[in-house]
């Protein structure tokens, strides 16, 4: 006895159990259940992987024929119009990291090598300085010519020190024969007067003495003081 099975839902369904079937000692259900189709990459994917395979071999000079020769190795496709759509992204990844591959050699290159210096310890580097005398050839004259200018400059000095000290021994000395001279020529001015009842004449003046005699002041000679004397008529000529 062989019933209808009935379905709810979609196929996919029957591999949960989705069904109702009579009463059957032998239930077979045969399901063909179409294979899922592969897909190949789209135009805009083949641009994409073509762009980043351009800028590989403008990066590393190597033709592009390699890098898609290594793509179709490494993701098992024959020709480009084979490769599977699923195995865009890895593709991708893969070129990516090859540019970046490719553009830090080419950076590493570009940069030039810098070493550093080795350090050397302040001893070594003190050790290692060699300090060469240079032969002065004018540097004994220099020497005798400052020695001559020194001694000439304390002659000099020499000298200026005994002038002051003896223009200072000179002044020390004269000043009080000076002073006898100027105190002398004073006295001996006062002394060209005569003197009499209190009173100083001029030398040539006359006076009448309490004896009754005129007598004039009469210039001594040399340092002597005036005196009164009685003058002397003059002679008259016949």
């Amino acid at each position: 006895m062989t019933e209808n099975n009935e379905f709810r839902g979609n196929v996919g369904q029957v591999v949960m159990g989705d069904s109702t079937a009579g009463p059957s000692l032998n239930n077979v259900l045969n399901l063909n259940m179409g294979e899922k189709e592969e897909k190949f990459l789209t135009k805009m994917q083949r641009t994409e992987i073509n762009k980043k395979v351009k800028e590989l071999e403008a990066i590393s000079g190597i033709n592009w024929k390699v890098f898609y020769r290594e793509l179709l190795n490494k993701f098992g496709a024959a020709v480009m119009d084979e490769f599977l759509r699923s195995k865009f992204n890895e593709a991708c990844d893969h070129l990516d990291s090859r540019i970046a591959e490719y553009s830090g050699a080419n950076m590493k290159n570009d940069q030039p090598e810098t070493q550093e210096p080795p350090l050397i310890s302040i001893a070594t580097a003190s050790s290692q300085i060699q300090i060469k005398e240079i032969p002065c050839e004018t540097c004994h004259e220099n020497t005798q010519s400052l020695k001559k200018a020194h001694f000439k400059i304390l002659v000099l000095f020499g000298l200026m020190v005994l002038m002051i000290v003896t223009e200072a021994v000179f002044l020390t000395f004269m000043a009080p024969a000076k002073a006898s001279q100027e105190k002398a020529a004073i006295e001996h001015v006062a002394d060209q007067n005569c003197h009499f009842d209190g009173k100083a004449q001029s030398i040539g003046s006359t006076v009448r003495m309490a004896d009754g005699i005129v007598r004039q002041c009469m210039d001594a000679p040399g340092d002597a003081p005036s005196y009164w004397d009685i003058p002397q008529k003059p002679k008259n000529n016949h």
